[in-house]
């Protein structure tokens, strides 16, 4: 909603701009980034969200999922008995899953969003400055 209220988009609909031209040309090259990265988070949140419905036996138990593995193991003790090969690959591939999207979206962000480059992620090679107070030739 902000970006609507900008001084270019008020310029583009004054100097005639049609809606869609001012959504394609001036307000998604602004949220575009934003929504990419929202909507990776978004996908890591589902998946978190329907293993943990799994877990609690509230999905078809004929699915095989994640949160179904882990519905199984824990019904069948697992824990108790010592069996962490069936609980532990299982939880690690949920982390995986989860952290990756999770950077994955920041790097789309981070790569997209012109506001949030910095100096040193720069292509300019790295360069020595001369100390100050010397010349050229001192060490």
């Amino acid at each position: 909603m902000s970006v609507r209220e900008r001084v270019y988009v008020k310029r583009a609909r004054g100097m005639g701009a049609g809606n869609f031209r001012i959504v394609w040309r001036h307000i998604l090259p602004q949220v575009g980034p934003l929504l990419i990265a929202n909507t990776v988070l978004t996908i890591a949140i589902a998946i978190y969200l329907e293993t943990a419905l799994a877990f609690l036996g509230l999905e078809d138990p004929t699915a095989v999922t994640w949160g179904t593995i882990l519905e199984h193991a824990f019904e069948r003790t697992a824990i108790s008995s010592g069996a962490w090969w069936a609980i532990v690959p299982v939880g690690f591939a949920i982390a995986a899953v989860i952290v990756g999207c999770f950077l994955f979206g920041q790097a789309v962000e981070d790569a997209l969003n012109p506001r949030l480059r910095v100096a040193y992620l720069s292509i300019r090679p790295w360069r020595l400055r001369p100390l100050v107070g010397r010349g050229p030739d001192a060490i």
